[in-house]
């Protein structure tokens, strides 16, 4: 059952939900207004909110793009409820936030039905340690939400700012230090960038830069943290021989289900803060650094990845580009078979090994029938381009696969596999399907 907020300026239909919700089982909180709808948010702390679009003091698109703005309530379901003459621009309907829009005047079958329907959906408020302290030390009032919002939007912007520096990958590094130093205090900060099985580490002292803990020490603490992927140590911005490392924070970086990289800060001052300062942080982090990976991969021209012996990211969009135009000229079928390892994230470190294996596996089983045209996308995603071959044609492959679908089920794993044909789409939407 799902714990769901209301928010309706008009008392029969605060009446009429919260009737029908906590009958079938819910727990049910009202609020008169946006205002006290945003107040309530942050103490109930729901999985689902039912909101008004038209209110007094704060309406359901400006509560709706509030709460969306902190990152750790993205998986609350928002449902509004629009009036029969209100209409939502669509931008704003589209960049609202709400999952969904419901006409109240719809008879009341079908609203109770599509109520009813969407609360039973995977809505849910995810634990987290910055929701555990929402929970242990809720804002009492509105100014308070405002400020949080404030500090969290002006993290954001100082790190996006740093995106216009992505060709120089040493400063970015050094302004992030400058930055962290400015917001918490701590003795040392190490930034790894992690791009398909290879690292590059930086480290930064307030003091003596003797006193970083050397490489093989952050590689075991990650290790220790859970990472089940092993890392090829390729650059490092700093040479020590200390073979330990005192109290500290990590906060793991992930685009989707692929770790991009870290960052690790030691002996912080205040320990609550620091985790509180990188939550807020991870979501610029994560553009930023998936940023720095391409760029990375660009200027050393590095065209395979040498886990696997395909092609990385830059070089098979070039490889696509041209089987679309070949194929375009010719008039010839053109296919793309996509592979995604779904649950890397969160396998077991045990497994680091096997993984390895299996993905070379993979690798070479896509190389059978296209040997010069696999990409790998991301960690977990690989692409092959099949040209003048028509989907029919790679049965025999995804009988191959599937063989070794069951030994990455074995490690916890699921292998989605895509078939299409080339139908006029851009590069970009075919990867990013």
């Amino acid at each position: 059952m799902k714990k769901v907020l209301v928010i309706d300026d008009f008392a029969v239909w605060q009446t009429f939900l919260k009737n029908l919700l906590e009958i079938n089982g819910h727990t049910v909180e009202v609020a008169k207004d946006g205002l006290d709808g945003i107040n309530r948010f942050f103490t109930f702390l729901p999985d689902v909110v039912i909101v008004d679009y038209v209110m007094p003091k704060l309406n359901g698109v400006h509560f709706t793009r509030f709460v969306r703005s902190f990152s750790v309530f993205k998986n609350v379901g928002i449902l509004m409820l629009t009036g029969a003459e209100e209409t939502i621009n669509p931008f704003w309907a589209k960049r609202s936030g709400a999952n969904a829009f419901l006409k109240k005047t719809l008879p009341q079958s079908d609203i109770e039905r599509e109520i009813l329907n969407f609360v039973e959906k995977p809505f849910s408020m995810e634990w987290s340690r910055e929701l555990y302290k929402l929970h242990i030390e809720p804002y009492g009032e509105l100014v308070d939400i405002l400020e949080e919002s404030l500090k969290e939007s002006t993290v954001v912007r100082e790190i996006l700012q740093l995106t216009s520096l992505a060709y120089d990958e040493s400063l970015v590094m050094k302004k992030l230090y400058e930055l962290f130093s400015e917001l918490f205090e701590f003795k040392n900060l190490y930034i790894g960038t992690i791009c398909y099985s290879e690292m590059r580490l930086y480290g930064f002292s307030s003091g003596d830069e003797t006193r970083l803990a050397n490489s093989e020490i952050i590689l075991r603490t990650l290790k220790e943290a859970g990472l089940n992927t092993r890392f090829e140590l390729v650059e490092t911005n700093y040479t020590s021989n200390r073979q330990e490392i005192d109290s500290h924070v990590i906060e793991l970086v992930f685009k989707d289900e692929n770790l991009i990289g870290f960052i690790l800060v030691e002996k912080p001052k205040i320990i609550e803060m620091v985790h509180h300062i990188l939550t807020l942080a991870n979501y610029p982090l994560t553009n930023l650094l998936q940023l720095l990976n391409q760029y990375h991969l660009l200027k050393t021209l590095k065209d395979v990845d040498k886990q696997t012996g395909t092609y990385t990211l830059p070089i098979i969009i070039s490889k696509i580009l041209n089987a679309i135009d070949f194929a375009k000229r010719n008039e010839m079928p053109l296919t793309f078979l996509r592979i995604k390892i779904k649950g890397i994230r969160n396998s077991s470190a045990h497994y680091s090994n096997q993984l390895e294996t299996l993905f070379k596996l993979l690798a070479d089983t896509l190389k059978t029938l296209s040997p010069d045209m696999v990409g790998r996308i991301n960690t977990s995603e690989f692409i092959s381009v099949l040209l003048g071959k028509e989907k029919e044609h790679v049965e025999e492959l995804l009988e191959s696969i599937s063989r070794l679908s069951q030994e990455f089920s074995s490690l916890g794993l699921e292998l989605l596999i895509s078939v299409s044909e080339w139908n006029g789409e851009t590069v970009g939407q075919i990867l990013s399907e």
